[in-house]
């Protein structure tokens, strides 16, 4: 008899409560012995969820549920997730953490403020985290690139690979997310010869769940080929500048790339491309100048640096002109002598000017000559080249002017 008149009682508190207020807050809200209980929660888990499943309590007068959680690190149950529908009974709480265990309980409420007390408390656990890469392997020495290949997952929940890079400083950063569980391999190019990078790998679920990050790989661009060195440029052959340096043994040598420029100041364009350590650089012009650098490439295209100073070579140059110290008109025609100059000269040309016409000699040997073909009273003119025995020309000699 007590207990029904108590019954009748609180249920009429309800009913005065319910007209002085229609909501309350979690901090309003009073326990009822007459709120239904949950005390059945299954569960089931995987690595950042869990999903429960409870007995309909749709038959009762509430409104819905209040899911409460909490943790080995915070064992005070807080409010995370309303329901209020009476008649569902499934519910998943999300972006949990993986191998970690939770504690759960549910309260029912009505439109009221009230709430019910406290049913079954249950500790559901989250699955482990996926495993880590089980392979991954870098290839060291390309050109200005690093590649990356390891095993598929064997987990079928991954749907892609996360990348990270980082240099000296050993800070990571997400370098790249691949795509699809069965790619094997990421390629990081547009990188500098001789650089050195760290990488890790993880996998990544279709969830969003990334495994811990695979073992520290280090890695190396391809270095440079060796820069050119003792380079040797010709300054006393004739119309060519011979260069030659010593050669570079190295794995992948491809060819030398052989740069000039008429100034060391001035850019310097690519000239030839050659395998020997030689090259001639053929020059009509005597007395002509050049800088030169030179590079080896390997097969890959990777060049060495150049030099820091360039190498300059000349053509060799034109012998001195002659001097012309008598000339005269005799019974035989006009006579000629001269002074050679330099002693590379071997040869002469003799020029006329005047008369009934231009007229070249050429072969003189020694150090005069007689026109035997000039006539007495005409007007001439006579210059003296030089030739060396390269058939290298000396500029034109003084003129001896003879006649009216």
């Amino acid at each position: 008899m007590k207990n029904f008149l108590l019954m009748i009682c609180n249920a009429l508190l309800l009913l005065v409560l319910s007209a002085c207020s229609g909501t309350f807050s979690n901090k309003q809200l009073q326990v009822s012995e007459f709120l239904p209980r949950v005390e059945k929660l299954q569960y089931m888990s995987d690595m950042t969820s869990i999903a429960f499943e409870w007995e309909s309590k749709a038959s009762y007068n509430i409104d819905g549920f209040y899911l409460y959680r909490g943790n080995e690190g915070e064992p005070e149950m807080k409010h995370i997730a309303t329901i209020d529908d009476k008649f569902q009974t499934h519910f998943v709480d999300k972006d949990l953490q993986p191998n970690t265990k939770y504690f759960y309980t549910m309260k029912t409420f009505n439109d009221s403020g009230y709430i019910s007390a406290k049913g079954v408390t249950i500790e559901a656990k989250t699955s482990e985290r996926i495993a880590a890469m089980p392979f991954v392997e870098s290839i060291k020495g390309l050109p200005n690139k690093i590649k990356l290949i390891w095993r598929p997952h064997p987990d079928v929940r991954v749907s892609s690979y996360v990348v990270e890079r980082a240099k000296e400083d050993g800070k990571f950063k997400v370098l790249a997310e691949v795509k699809n569980r069965l790619n094997a391999e990421y390629i990081d190019d547009n990188l500098k010869p001789n650089q050195i990078f760290q990488y890790r790998v993880s996998a990544k679920t279709f969830d969003g769940v990334q495994s811990q990050p695979s073992q520290i790989l280090y890695a190396t661009t391809k270095a440079l080929p060796p820069k050119v060195e003792y380079i040797n440029a010709t300054t006393d052959v004739a119309r060519k500048i011979v260069l030659s340096w010593e050669k570079r043994e190295f794995k992948d040598f491809s060819h030398y790339r052989v740069y000039a420029s008429i100034s060391k100041l001035l850019p310097f364009t690519l000239l030839a491309k050659v395998r020997n350590n030689r090259y001639e650089d053929i020059i009509n012009e005597a007395g002509e100048s050049k800088y030169y650098k030179i590079t080896a490439v390997d097969k890959d295209g990777l060049e060495s640096l150049m030099q820091d100073t360039a190498v300059l070579g000349k053509t060799l140059e034109a012998p001195k002109a002659p001097t012309i110290t008598n000339s005269f008109f005799s019974e035989e025609g006009v006579e000629l002598s001269w002074k050679s100059n330099d002693t590379r000269a071997v040869k002469f040309i003799i020029k006329r000017y005047g008369g009934s016409g231009d007229v070249v000699f050429r072969e003189i040997k020694g150090f005069s000559y007689k026109d035997n073909s000039a006539v007495m009273g005409q007007k001439y003119s006579y210059e003296v080249i030089a030739v060396d025995s390269n058939d290298l020309e000396s500029k034109p000699s003084n003129k001896a002017n003879l006649g009216r």
